[in-house]
């Protein structure tokens, strides 16, 4: 039975993983489940009060990041709310059009049609507004990995200490 645990452990740690960059698979969600099973597997008793903070902060985060790191991204060059939302949903439409490439293009493509959406029609503020999203995807995606990657440690030291 503790190899299922384990397995699944890895199984959850890995999904967390893969949807820092393919976002349509939730990392909060499948880093909950890898935390689940690790402690189904090591024992719950064993895990101590700073663990369980480090761990929430960690899904807080992981489930916020998206929205912070694009939002800061577009307002930073100057886009509005509506670009912000509208490269969320490319973010998340875009993988099902176009595999792969579809998280990039979908995200430009969603922040530059919700600000026309939202009534900003400068071609120059589009294209800062379409690289403002990229950068922000990026940065939360490297942020995310850090984030899934410290947690991992986290439960690691918490489990051999």
């Amino acid at each position: 039975m503790e190899v299922l645990w384990i397995g699944l452990a890895f199984a959850a740690y890995a999904l967390a993983i893969i949807g820092v960059i393919y976002p349509i698979i939730p990392s909060g969600p499948a880093y909950i489940l890898a935390i689940v099973f690790f402690g189904l597997y090591v024992g719950f008793g064993d895990f101590g009060f700073g663990f369980w903070i480090g761990q929430t902060l960690i899904v807080a985060l992981l489930f916020g990041l998206d929205f912070i790191t694009s939002y800061y991204g577009i307002t930073r060059v100057g886009g509005s709310k509506g670009a912000v939302w509208g490269s969320m949903i490319g973010l998340i439409i875009g993988p099902f059009i176009i595999p792969v490439l579809g998280i990039i293009i979908g995200a430009v493509a969603g922040a530059i049609i919700g600000e026309l959406l939202a009534g900003g029609h400068h071609l120059k503020s589009l294209g800062r507004i379409g690289l403002g999203s990229l950068v922000g995807y990026l940065a939360g995606a490297v942020i995310k990995f850090i984030l899934l990657f410290i947690g991992l440690l986290l439960a690691g030291f918490s489990w051999w200490i």
